[in-house]
């Protein structure tokens, strides 16, 4: 199809491009086909699973334009490509050539790991205690034979060891809609977390080895019948041993007295995903919902028996031109008692509300909203550095945003709350930060927040603030 259409492209070139604007005209066009340049890896049907504009379509120019500019917006969140253009070349006024221009991206990426052991960098900067970092290397090959392939191995050092290998194939089948993902994980940590007292994790280290021992394994199906929703389901292995010291200290580490826990766990969930662009949206709605079940009664050894469910929904209206309005909500309610080895609280990644990125508040059920007031400082640009040697680091992106927020959360804990003051209460968080998103997905976010309690503090985070 490709092929045939270049004659056609040779004389649209020749013709003027209709405006936008046109939009308002009467009638309808053709696609008379869709030609794909610059990728010089990725298959063009890798391209074309993320098109919602087809040869052979007939539509209004408003539907067109929509059509093009959604069609640009999945493949730039593919994470393939530094740029994309969807574009429409005219024949005459009611036929169209579909042009689509990528400038693709380094593919592999043996990257050096620096990462800090502490729930977050504020609580790591605390201390600066280097003995609480983690390093090694990470050797990513994105895109592999050019389908949109992920590979990498690992082999971390420092304060947790930990070696894995994982792999991932999104377009498995021939219609590209299964996909399947599985890795492989040994780990082994000298200082481990035993509980919170006051908000504050009780550690406990071994000078002359491993505190914990840890196997994981793990694979996934995934079915994405549409451009924005996905199905994933999961079986995951897990084995781990803890030395005495940690179960004497903590008897609901795994179970009662046990040293080591075997088990395994199914879930399931499904995603709605119509953001603009993943690394930092501006318009759209995001949706997830999921179930997880830990212990099977296959395999078990003093394995947890607990199901977990979780939402999610996120919202980002766009006021004005340079004006976004992002709100979220999330919940994650738990049935059973949960092993300490296996609870998830508030304090960990971005589950936590800003302002109070000092503490760890352990539960059984969480619920957080967050809403962030985004003004655009400066424009998303893209710049051209002729003088680097590869074309895949010569486009350069830089965005650069003001952010008023406002988080709200709660942690329900009915074991630890009478030792843990920020329990069985609601938290609120207010403050402004500057956004700055740079190329290959990039956040860094400079925040200055208040907490209820009147503590204040400048906070810095790597990751987008939704």
């Amino acid at each position: 199809m490709f092929r045939a259409v270049l004659p056609f492209l040779f004389l649209a070139m020749a013709l003027p491009v209709l405006p936008q604007n046109g939009a308002a005209a009467e009638g309808h066009v053709r696609v008379l086909g869709i030609a794909i340049s610059g990728n010089t890896t990725t298959k063009a049907r890798i391209i074309m699973r993320e098109m919602v504009v087809y040869e052979g379509d007939s539509l209004g120019y408003t539907a067109l334009y929509e059509k093009l500019e959604r069609s640009r917006q999945n493949l730039m969140n593919t994470g393939l490509f530094n740029t994309v253009s969807v574009l429409p070349l005219y024949l005459d006024k009611s036929t169209v050539m579909v042009e689509v221009t990528v400038n693709e991206r380094w593919y592999i990426w043996p990257s050096p790991i620096f990462d800090l052991a502490d729930p977050n960098f504020n609580t790591w900067w605390l201390t600066r205690d280097f003995h609480r970092v983690n390093y090694g290397l990470y050797l990513y090959k994105y895109n592999m034979r050019g389908r949109n392939e992920t590979g990498y191995i690992k082999a971390q050092f420092g304060y947790t060891r930990q070696f894995a290998l994982r792999y991932k194939v999104p377009n498995l089948t021939r219609n590209q809609r299964w996909g399947i993902n599985a890795g492989v994980s040994f780990e082994e940590q000298a200082e481990i977390t035993t509980g919170t007292v006051g908000n504050v994790r009780t550690l406990i280290r071994s000078n002359t080895g491993s505190n914990r021992d840890q196997w994981k394994a793990d694979v996934e199906m995934t079915h994405r019948r549409s451009h924005d929703i996905r199905h994933t389901w999961r079986l995951n292995y897990t084995q781990a041993e803890a030395r005495d010291t940690i179960i004497s200290r903590a008897l609901d580490y795994f179970d009662g007295p046990a040293t080591a826990t075997r088990f395994l766990s199914l879930g399931y969930t499904f995603i709605w995903d119509r953001r603009d662009a993943r690394a930092f949206p501006r318009s759209g709605h995001y949706e997830e919902a999921g179930i997880d079940r830990h212990g099977l009664g296959v395999l078990d050894m003093a394995a947890p028996d607990i199901t977990t469910l979780y939402a999610s929904s996120k919202r980002w209206l766009r006021l004005r031109e340079k004006w976004t309005l992002g709100l979220s909500v999330r919940g994650r309610y738990t049935f059973g008692t949960p092993p300490y080895f296996v609870q998830q609280g508030m304090g960990y990644g971005q589950n936590y509300v800003r302002g109070y990125e000092y503490y760890v508040i352990d539960g059984e059920h969480t619920a957080m909203g967050r809403a962030n007031l985004i003004f655009q400082l400066v424009k998303p640009r893209t710049y051209r550095a002729e003088a680097i040697p590869l074309e895949a680091f010569r486009t350069l992106h830089l965005a650069l945003y003001l952010n008023l927020y406002s988080d709200l959360g709660r942690v329900w804990d009915s074991r630890y709350a009478a030792q843990n003051f920020l329990a069985d209460r609601w938290l609120n968080g207010n403050g402004i930060g500057l956004d700055l998103v740079t190329s290959y997905d990039q956040v860094v976010r400079g925040e200055y927040s208040v907490n209820a309690l009147g503590e204040h503090g400048f906070f810095l985070h790597f990751t987008q603030p939704f």
